[in-house]
């Protein structure tokens, strides 16, 4: 960063020019994509699992959310866009997180009420405060339980057996048909070979993002080995409550999605794991098979408020350095035998100590406190006249 001082005059007028900003939007946008990219696994899973039994389902789903923004963003006069693949990527999460023998007009509905409640009223997929898959799924739990845990033609769910504390066969065996999904399940949830390759996925592009993903893994990790539902074993009750239901589907999706994940490291620790105390604790007392659709959205709701948590030291620092070049003018009177012997000058901090950046000499002078607030706002203090850039005393 460099500090500058600009002209020499009695009265200095503050002003910040060539400040560039990030851009958030397009961040989202490039999280967007990434998420149809993790989709793959899954999604080729459940076609290979179940064959064109699977096609419907999705394609239902799809059709559904692209028509339903379609009509919606033409009813409220809002600007539509090819390039906008969320409604493709809410389609197809909210398809995988049914079962494949769901009734066709329960995906209809659910897929309606995705986009025409979670996201139209909200202008688009990243700007909405719910996840429009999660609350789909939470929708058609509430209205039509009996359906959206309905796989009685593939026999009893991991879900369902904790629910009754019952547990599989601790071999080698029945860990395998768990792991490449031979085991009833949402068409999206069952094969945890996939959604490990989506976590890996996660991991190689957008590493930071993962950080609330093994927080909240870890989470219910500890809540299930601490409090097992099942009498065989704490270790397989971990492995029983991870994969079973939604809760690693979630994990990977939600909890890395930037709408409402915290920027703070620390917020994004703490954010995780109360996010899968909170999902195990409803899972443990929850009416449904699966309720952690319902702790997922109360962890949307709460994220902002890790964001009170301090920064790192070592976030400080990187702050500190990708601070923007900026250019500014201080409003306050010099005494002029001052600013007759003072140049312009230009200084570079670049490799300037930090704890040496609040006093600056400059010849005989007095020494300089710079003071610029975070909203950019100046505070004379000791100095007779003040250099600023940027936050950075």
């Amino acid at each position: 960063m460099q500090l500058k001082i600009i002209g020499k005059s009695e009265e200095y007028v503050l002003t910040n020019t060539n400040i560039p900003q990030n851009s958030i939007e397009n961040k989202k946008h490039s999280a967007t994509v990434d998420y149809a990219l993790m989709l793959i696994a899954p999604l080729f899973v459940a076609f290979f699992i179940h064959g064109v039994s699977a096609v419907k389902p999705v394609a239902i789903s799809v059709l559904t959310c692209a028509l339903t923004s379609f009509l919606g963003k033409k009813l409220i006069k809002s600007e539509t866009s090819i390039k906008d693949i969320s409604n493709i990527i809410i389609g197809v999460m909210v398809a995988l997180l049914l079962p494949v023998n769901i009734p066709w007009w329960i995906v209809v509905l659910s897929s309606i009420f995705a986009v025409a409640v979670c996201v139209l009223p909200f202008g688009s997929f990243e700007k909405t405060p719910f996840i429009p898959a999660v609350a789909a799924i939470s929708f058609a739990t509430l209205c039509w339980p009996e359906f959206v845990f309905n796989y009685s033609d593939h026999g009893m769910s991991l879900a369902k057996m904790l629910t009754y504390g019952n547990a599989i066969d601790g071999n080698h065996v029945a860990i395998l048909e768990i792991f490449i999904g031979n085991v009833p399940s949402a068409m999206g949830t069952g094969c945890i070979i996939a959604l490990i390759g989506s976590l890996a996925f996660l991991l190689i592009r957008r590493t930071k993002d993962t950080i609330p993903v093994f927080s909240f893994i870890l989470a219910a990790c500890i809540m299930a080995f601490a409090f097992p539902r099942i009498s065989s074993g704490r270790a397989l009750s971990v492995v029983m409550e991870l994969c079973s239901g939604m809760l690693l589907f979630c994990a990977i999706f939600f909890m890395s999605s930037p709408n409402y994940m915290p920027e703070k490291l620390l917020g994004k620790l703490a954010w995780g794991f109360t996010s899968g105390i909170i999902c195990m604790l409803i899972r443990y007392v929850g009416a449904f098979e699966e309720s952690i659709g319902f702790g997922i959205l109360i962890s949307c709701g709460i994220s902002d408020y890790f964001d009170k948590l301090p920064y790192t030291r070592k976030e400080k620092l990187r702050i500190k350095a990708s601070e923007p070049y900026t250019e500014i003018e201080i409003s306050t009177v010099v005494p002029e035998e001052i600013l007759n012997e003072i140049p312009d000058i230009s200084i570079d901090t670049t490799e300037t100590d930090e704890n040496n950046l609040n006093e600056i000499i400059l010849g005989d002078s007095e020494s300089l406190d710079t003071v610029v607030s975070e909203e950019n706002t100046l505070m004379e203090q000791e100095a007779p006249f003040i250099i600023g850039g940027d936050g950075d005393e």
